[in-house]
């Protein structure tokens, strides 16, 4: 970034449903915390760059920002708030954003809500810049941002993730980054083959499986199942503690050294995935990733260098299964320095950083061509 830009008055405008940065009591069933998690990294990478930043959230997040809040804790560790309420909270919290931002308080708003400030934003003179975090497939998106497709600027974490709304009022895209130096990499050959994250259908756990029978390998499904849902129903059989081997909820600190220990991570998903942290972390560790080539994948792994992307459909129009028993067969030929280094020069907290405030300076200049 050029030393002749000025700093820059920032709002980062995030949830309060969750704390900021979130840990594994602050994220409710079936949340992530994935979006709260980057949030905190950009407002810190911000502040130490010294651009005066307000964080708008809960608060008991943790910020070397200055820090608004409308409630004394996130709406999740408050009973009386909430899943069932929390969006009043949320509101109110996006409505004292745009008071100050009307008063001349801030140069930008950047917004972490998908289409909650698409409809204050035309009410002020500071322009609001949206991440979008989620799918654009939904409901919500095909029914309120197609409106408000102009109200702010928008970020798309991945090229991807803007097939289903090409129209919206891009100004670019901006990968997730990692603190990379946090993570240790090994660049020994695993033992094992791991899935993480929820198992649900839409994460093809149940195709990691298949294509691992077909092999003389070993798979640790990691992640916990929906309650008596029936995909689990399906997995159970094949968990015999030996091959398959089933490991629950695991501490984020120790979960690293399972990734290491990896020939590599496993991750059939169904969805069109707007990005994914697992996967950036997988090969920050130096572990391979196979996947299917839907959504961001193809931006994320390079194909045969850090891991292998599959067509998710064989020649007969089913899940492709014998794809990845092939890439599992062949993951050694996958250098793992490389994917360590794919992530140093593609996906660090510094190349977030430098996005994000080039995207700043870029709406900010294009608003006052647009004045003139």
């Amino acid at each position: 970034m050029s030393t002749k830009r000025k700093k820059l008055k920032i709002a980062m405008l995030a949830s309060n449903l969750l704390r900021i940065p979130p840990t594994a009591k602050h994220i409710p069933p079936g949340f992530s915390g994935a979006p709260e998690a980057v949030v905190s990294k950009i407002t810190e990478g911000l502040v130490a760059r010294g651009h005066n930043v307000t964080l708008f959230a809960s608060k008991n997040s943790k910020t070397k920002a200055k820090l608004f809040s409308v409630y004394k804790k996130d709406s999740y560790s408050e009973k009386e708030i909430g899943i069932r309420h929390h969006l009043h909270f949320e509101h109110f919290l996006i409505s004292q954003a745009y008071r100050l931002a009307k008063e001349g308080k801030f140069d930008i708003i950047h917004s972490h809500f998908d289409v909650r400030t698409c409809g204050y934003a035309p009410f002020v003179d500071t322009p609001t810049v949206s991440t979008l975090h989620s799918c654009l497939h939904g409901f919500l998106m095909q029914n309120i941002l197609k409106f408000h497709k102009n109200t702010q600027f928008y970020v798309s974490i991945s090229d991807a993730q803007r097939k289903p709304l090409k129209d919206l009022n891009y100004i670019d895209t901006v990968y997730h980054g990692i603190n990379s130096s946090k993570i240790k990499p090994s660049f020994e050959k695993g033992k094992y083959f791991i899935t993480m994250g929820r198992i649900v259908e839409s994460k093809g756990n149940l195709d990691a499986i298949k294509a691992i029978m077909k092999t003389d390998e070993k798979l640790l499904l990691m992640g916990m199942p929906l309650p008596d849902s029936d995909y689990w129903k399906k997995i159970k059989p094949y968990i015999d503690g030996k091959k398959i081997i089933h490991i629950k909820f695991i501490p984020r600190k120790e979960l690293f050294s399972y990734v290491r220990g990896a020939k590599a991570l496993i991750l059939p998903a169904y969805l069109d995935e707007p990005f994914g942290l697992t996967i950036v972390e997988a090969m920050a560790c130096g572990t391979p990733v196979i996947a299917y080539r839907r959504g961001s994948i193809p931006e994320l792994v390079k194909n045969k260098k850090t891991g292998f992307v599959v067509s998710s459909l064989n020649k007969k129009g089913g899940p492709n299964i014998e794809g990845l028993a092939e890439s599992i067969k062949n993951i050694d030929q996958i250098d793992r320095k490389k994917c360590r280094y794919h992530i140093e020069e593609n996906f660090t907290i510094e190349k977030m950083i430098d996005g994000y405030e080039e995207v700043y300076y870029k709406i900010l200049n294009k608003c006052r061509r647009n004045k003139k």
